[in-house]
């Protein structure tokens, strides 16, 4: 369902809490609407050559006030996303059980991001915004002295954002997440590529320059992150804050396994051949060391049965989403989240046939057995959330799991063994190893 980590091209930011997890202190690089414009080119110079990448073209900055940052994501998200959409999405997250009931889904995403976002690049107008005013507690027990003699935040901010731009003109990325708008859990992957090589490459900046012990501080830093943000978003429901803080916590980590193995030449390779899942991401080795892409479902053999329901929303959940629906239904230190590690891919369509909306799922998991028991462990979770009045069913063959929650359920038997004879499921190929997979050439001192 469309959340932070599927909204378009738009949304390449940094957040302020994560700006502070590497240094708490205030960000004074734009103060009142006015720039150093002798400090942003100098950090635009050091920026290239620790990145390794050019510009290619100017990048207009803008400072704008919080109310104004505020005003700009609102249209932004109009551009991106209709309310329909926001109101379908919202609806379908809650049946799946990854949102809260009645979430007004587009008033939760707006109170998130203004309340976080210190930053953020626009690949439409190829401009970058920062918030002026931001500040945050010290969070940074080493900053010390430097603190005091440097605008260390408010240069990360800016060094952050600027490899954004550096990604966009170097690899296309506006045009990548473009092709992506039917996958959130490819989208998600991209994205935290390009929030973990932003967060590696700003706090190189700051440090100076990145090599081992500055890379493990970072990542040691950045795995305190989820749990800093739960406390400081403590309102956002968790199908919206996690995915958000994901891109960060966990995008440094991957990012930060490929620059062992290569630098940034390694880096720039995840950008000609992007990750293909949340999965990847959570488990870099499906990437670096055994390649495992996911299977390609496409969904067929409700049509007949389903007259008059319309296709509004067709996509892809993953892992990540997979496991924070169970975490919600269970706990988090349940059994029944490990299951989401058997996700070997999925396919989720939204229907709609007037005002009544129904969602049909189909999940690939890696066995037979973890398919009844996903199955099995998913109806319960449905049959403790859903109110009587909402039909559902769930049910398995080999190795998949067929979901389907709303009216549409009602005729489940109708159509039940045409969806399992009539899907398709493909598994993709891995794409051949890189270079750096195959010498696991050591990052430059």
């Amino acid at each position: 369902m469309m959340g932070p980590h599927a909204m378009g091209r738009w949304a390449l930011m940094v957040l302020s809490l994560a700006a502070a997890a590497v240094f708490g202190c205030a960000y004074r690089l734009a103060r009142s609407g006015s720039i150093d414009t002798a400090k942003v080119k100098q950090i635009e110079a050091g920026l290239q050559q620790i990145r390794q990448l050019s510009f290619t073209k100017p990048v207009p900055l803008v400072v704008e006030s919080r109310a104004e940052a505020d005003r700009d994501i609102k249209a932004q998200l109009a551009h991106e996303i209709s309310d329909r959409e926001f109101y379908i999405a919202g609806r379908a997250g809650a049946m799946i059980g990854l949102y809260p009931d009645g979430i007004d889904l587009k008033q939760e995403t707006l109170k998130l991001l203004d309340s976080q976002v210190a930053g953020f690049y626009d690949p439409d107008s190829k401009r970058m915004i920062l918030v002026s005013g931001m500040s945050q507690g010290g969070v940074w027990d080493g900053a010390g002295p430097i603190a005091a003699q440097r605008d260390i935040m408010g240069e990360m901010v800016l060094a952050h954002e600027l490899t954004h731009a550096l990604q966009d003109q170097n690899f296309n990325l506006s045009g990548q997440l473009d092709a992506l708008k039917n996958n959130d859990d490819r989208e998600l992957a991209l994205k935290s590529v390009a929030e973990g090589d932003a967060t590696i490459t700003g706090f190189a900046y700051v440090a100076g320059g990145m090599d081992q012990p500055r890379l493990d501080l970072l990542t040691s830093r950045m795995a305190d992150l989820p749990q800093m943000f739960a406390k400081e978003a403590k309102s956002a429901p968790e199908g919206l804050r996690v995915p958000l803080i994901f891109q960060y916590s966990a995008g440094v980590k991957f990012v930060a396994a490929a620059y062992r193995r290569g630098g940034y030449a390694a880096v720039d390779r995840l950008f000609r051949h992007p990750p293909q899942s949340s999965q990847q991401i959570l488990h870099p080795e499906l990437y670096f060391d055994n390649p495992t892409p996911p299977a390609d479902i496409t969904i067929a053999g409700y049509q007949a049965a389903l007259g008059g329901w319309t296709k509004a929303d067709d996509n892809c959940e993953g892992e990540l989403a997979l496991s924070l629906i169970l975490k919600m239904a269970f706990g988090p230190d349940a059994r029944q989240p490990r299951l989401a590690l058997a996700w070997k891919g999925d396919r989720i369509l939204t229907l709609t046939r007037g005002p009544d909306l129904s969602v049909i799922w189909l999940i690939a998991m890696s066995s037979e057995r973890a398919a009844s028991q996903f199955a099995a462990a998913y109806t319960e979770a449905l049959d403790r959330r859903l109110v009587v009045q909402t039909p559902h069913r769930v049910d398995y063959q080999s190795s998949m799991v067929l979901v389907v929650i709303g009216n549409a359920a009602r005729g489940f038997s109708d159509f039940e063994n045409d969806v399992f004879e009539q899907s398709r499921v493909t598994l993709k190929r891995p794409a051949p190893p890189d270079r750096d997979r195959a010498q696991k050439a050591a990052p430059p001192a």
